[in-house]
This record gives C-alpha cells, structure tokens and sequence, in this order.
C-alpha cells in the first residue's frame, strides 16, 4: 500500500469511508440496501455480530499476554534487599511515615502504628516504599 505524502494511508480512508457511510444509515435504510443485494439482513447482523465478537475477544487476549508479559518482567527483576535488623527497619518505617503522612493514611491501621507486623513484612513494607521513591533521608 502506498501512503500519501500527509502520512495517510488510502486503506485507512477507504475503511473510514465506509464506516462513515455505514453509521449515517438507519437501520431500515441498511436492512433495505442488504435485502436489494439479496442477503436476509438477520443472517448479515448475526455474522457482523460475530465478527466484533471476535475483534473484542482477540484484543482481550492481547492484552491480557502483555499484561501477564510485564508482570513476569516485574516479577524476575531483582528486588532490592534490605538487610537491617527488624528495630532499626521499624525505626526506618516509622521515620518515613512520619515524614509522609499522605502515604501513611493509605497504609492499613496495623501498618501504620508497625503493631502486629512480622519482621518480613515491615521490611518487604520498607523495600516497597523505597521501590516507590519514599526513603528515609537520614539514610544514605
């Protein structure tokens, strides 16, 4: 195919053409051009039905695989590990919570006051917040 000097393929014209001309009919207008060529307009409905069936079905598929695609590139990216002992990643946490109170509301009450947190979480807690950009300026 050749496109025009404006970038604008003759495909692409010629499909919105059509499309434009498709969506300025009535529906008895369509069904009266469709029964003219001799096609039952249900039996045309009913294929056009199913290929936007298809379309919507297909483009779901795609993105679903690239949704799945980046979540296996985030998941085989190395996570950056804190090694810190669990009081010095709680005062750590608590630092940064306070220096970002607008990240502390979106946190769970538990999070928010370190109680009923496991050594796991607060750190896994504090590499999040590191991952998003939330550091403990105290610290290099």
């Amino acid at each position: 195919m050749k496109t025009s000097k404006f970038g604008i393929d003759a495909y692409a014209r010629l499909v919105d053409g059509l499309a434009e001309d498709l969506l300025s009919k009535s529906d008895d207008q369509l069904a009266a051009e469709i029964c003219e060529r001799g096609d039952d307009p249900a039996a045309v409905s009913a294929r056009a039905r199913a290929v936007f069936e298809k379309a919507v079905r297909d483009h779901g598929k795609r993105r679903l695989a690239a949704a799945r695609t980046a979540v296996e590139a985030d998941v085989k990216s190395p996570r950056k590990e804190i090694r810190l002992d669990p009081t010095e990643a709680r005062a750590r946490l608590e630092r940064i919570l306070r220096r970002h109170p607008e990240t502390a509301n979106k946190l769970t009450l538990a999070a928010r006051k370190g109680e009923g947190l496991s050594d796991t979480d607060a750190l896994g807690l504090l590499a999040d917040l590191e991952e998003l950009g939330i550091k403990d300026e105290d610290q290099p």
